[in-house]
């Protein structure tokens, strides 16, 4: 027996949701671009990190020397990108599960669904927001806020996408509900009969008492 290739599988995939792996995947792409070059627009704005640092330590009551401030600010940076690299790798798995059409597969759709909004909102940040005095060159933010255009544009791409009747097939989740509208139908249905079957033996308990008197 031959394992399906590559090729074959995608051939299954409907366009929709061909498009939707595309746009979804230079979101992932274009996210960790994203998170890279806001390390080091942080870092160009050295003494804005150091100053949240020691407000921080300030407010919390602590007097702390320059080498421990430095060092919690350089750590919040890092640690912070380390939990947005996770995130970005828990969406390129999902991506691959939704790709490869398993049983986590509207899972994966349902995230995706929830992040591209995410990304789609913070697309208005981008006209809205107005970056705060910088060392860091003009060119440096105008390629971070291009990227994130474009990952607003592709992530309601993705919304579009996502939710069409192809990929809800695709995924199974157009069958599930369907299948739920039979069961709530069935339901219904049992219900009534049993009102009716109710309504018919009172009626005749009604009957029996006018014959027996």
């Amino acid at each position: 027996m031959s394992t399906p290739t590559p090729e074959a599988s995608e051939a299954k995939r409907p366009e929709t949701v061909q498009l939707l792996l595309q746009v979804w995947l230079a979101v992932v792409i274009l996210e960790v671009v994203h998170q890279l070059l806001g390390v080091g627009l942080t870092l160009f704005n050295r003494e804005a990190l150091l100053g949240a640092a020691r407000t921080t330590a300030q407010e919390a009551g602590e007097n702390l020397p320059d080498a421990a401030i430095e060092m919690a600010a350089y750590g919040s940076l890092v640690l912070s990108t380390v939990i947005s690299l996770i995130i970005i790798a828990i969406l390129a798995w999902m991506l691959r599960v939704l790709a490869k059409n398993t049983k986590r597969a509207a899972t994966a759709r349902r995230l995706w669904f929830v992040f591209s909004i995410y990304f789609a909102m913070r697309l208005l940040l981008v006209f809205i927001a107005t970056p705060a005095g910088s060392d860091a060159p003009d060119w440096l933010f105008l390629i971070d806020g291009a990227i994130q255009i474009l990952i607003g544009v592709a992530a309601i791409m993705g919304i579009i996408f996502c939710t069409r009747q192809e990929t809800l097939d695709y995924t199974g989740e157009l069958e599930q509900m369907r299948q739920m509208e039979k069961e709530l139908e069935e339901a219904r249905r049992e219900k009534q009969r049993a009102k009716e079957e109710k309504e018919r033996q009172k009626k005749q308990e009604e009957r029996d008492k006018e014959d027996a008197k």
